[in-house]
């Protein structure tokens, strides 16, 4: 996923995070939980690193893990695949091109990001 990165479209990873993640993630700095995590700062943070928000087990065995490009890209392709056990009901994103797009968003609301 990485290489397409570089041609990523924000704009369009900000619009299909608002149709696809909003109705249970919020995406402002701050931003409370809901039925899952708040997204931002997402990109580089590690798996399950949010205080008091209830992971699946699943989440919780990757604590020590961050979330790169290829671990998003694989998450948001089949959530089930990618941490079997997982609770979100997501099916995935199909589209290798969305995806990136996607990422480029979420890379842009977290600012300890690592360089792509």
């Amino acid at each position: 996923i990485t290489p397409l990165l570089a041609s990523a479209n924000v704009q369009t990873g900000l619009q299909l995070a608002q149709r696809q993640c909003a109705s249970c993630h919020t995406l402002n700095e701050g931003g409370r939980s809901g039925v899952g995590p708040n997204l931002y700062g997402i990109v580089g943070a590690k798996h399950a690193h949010i205080e008091g928000f209830n992971y699946s087990a699943a989440l919780r065995g990757m604590a020590n893990k961050p979330w790169g490009n290829e671990e998003l890209n694989a998450w948001l392709a089949n959530p089930r695949a990618y941490a079997p056990g997982n609770r979100m009901s997501y099916a995935g994103l199909a589209s290798v091109q969305a995806r990136a797009d996607l990422i480029a968003y979420l890379r842009s609301i977290s600012p300890n990001a690592p360089a792509p």
